[in-house]
């Protein structure tokens, strides 16, 4: 028998969403509070899934904007790898987190728009406050999420933020023609893209510790990018392994609880994952710090593992390394496996090239 709860949800994005659809269809009262007028905007987000999006919901042509399976990587020389990969969705996310949100409603989840969370106070209740137009707002719930981002006020009013670090994505979706390829610069700031979103269409971006905005602009120069449609900008916070989750009834998800994977930013599929893996505990009663962490922290930990090691990377190192890459069976690799399984995927390489182990040198730096 599953005991019936009232649950608010901070942040009405993709995990947020989809935890109250979840949530709401086992029963539960759910609220959800955003501080935005419009679900899904303004975009901060590059809006491309890996295949291991199949594995929580199927691609609606209500929000897939293209499908994508060949990326190109480059080195600071010039030179590239071709590589087949297994169909990845790039997505509206205006669309994509009015889809899901729509999922919830569907399901008796109410929404409510422009009501951003100020405090809360502990107990057997949680009592919250938020302002809507510049009105008091009180909320009483049994269970309190929060799925509000990178900065989480939710985690910071339950004592559970601790020191985080960011990284800063600038992004502009501007005119260029393509052939429909995801190409990749990860010597360019922490990591650089070009995603196509269609035949005329990319969205360019640039993640970095600093001056973001200037590589941007030094790889659209170079890549003669033309007219700007959108400018889209974030941060976007690094995994942290001693991340808490979990404080009594007061629980913490997505970008707020930093589930992003360091090498490319991407954090969507490991919100929708926990999303799940939340809902799952609170209809079994289970602790979700535990559960979470046994599906999903290994390869969030071989992420940031592999993050700090490419950071300590110089040019020759980048060329090297995509030179290796650019062999039959690295390039069979980068196919076969998942970049969100990316211990699985580090594990072969290392059994193929053990001469790769080389960089390890830099964790010790």
């Amino acid at each position: 028998m599953i005991l019936i709860m009232r649950i608010d949800i901070i942040g009405a994005g993709p995990s947020g969403s989809y935890a109250a659809y979840l949530l709401a269809k086992n029963g539960h009262d759910v609220s959800v509070f955003d501080k935005k007028q419009d679900i899904g905007k303004p975009v901060q987000c590059t809006g491309i899934l890996s295949e291991h999006f199949l594995k929580i919901m199927k691609p609606s042509k209500e929000f897939v904007l293209n499908e994508v399976t060949t990326a190109r990587i480059y080195a600071p020389n010039g030179k590239s790898v071709n590589a087949r990969i297994k169909k990845n969705y790039v997505v509206c996310r205006k669309k994509f987190d009015s889809y899901i949100a729509n999922l919830a409603k569907s399901t008796g989840a109410k929404f409510h728009m422009e009501h951003s969370f100020h405090s809360l106070a502990k107990g057997n209740r949680i009592s919250t406050i938020l302002y809507n137009k510049g009105k008091k707002v009180k909320s009483s719930c049994d269970i309190l999420i929060g799925a509000d981002g990178p900065l989480s006020p939710v985690s910071k009013a339950a004592g559970i933020y601790k020191n985080r670090k960011f990284v800063i994505g600038s992004q502009i979706e501007a005119v260029k023609k393509n052939d429909n390829c995801v190409e990749f610069y990860p010597y360019i700031g922490c990591y650089a893209w070009i995603v196509p979103v269609n035949e005329k269409v990319v969205r360019i971006g640039v993640s970095g510790y600093k001056d973001t905005v200037k590589e941007l602009k030094e790889i659209c120069k170079t890549k003669k990018i033309g007219l700007t449609l959108e400018n889209q900008s974030g941060i976007i916070p690094i995994f942290d392994p001693s991340v808490k989750t979990q404080e009594k009834n007061i629980f913490i998800l997505g970008d707020a609880a930093t589930m992003v994977k360091a090498t490319t930013g991407g954090g969507i599929n490991q919100g929708l994952m926990a999303a799940r893996i939340l809902s799952e505990c609170i209809k079994n009663r289970k602790n979700f710090d535990i559960a979470w962490r046994s599906k999903m922290h290994l390869n969030l930990y071989f992420h940031l593992i592999a993050h700090k090691i490419m950071q300590k990377f110089s040019i020759t190192d980048w060329n090297f390394l995509i030179e290796e890459f650019s062999k039959p069976d690295l390039r069979k690799i980068l196919h076969d496996e998942s970049r969100d399984d990316i211990m699985k995927m580090m594990m072969k390489i290392a059994i193929k090239r053990p001469k790769l182990f080389i960089f390890a040198k830099y964790l010790a730096i």
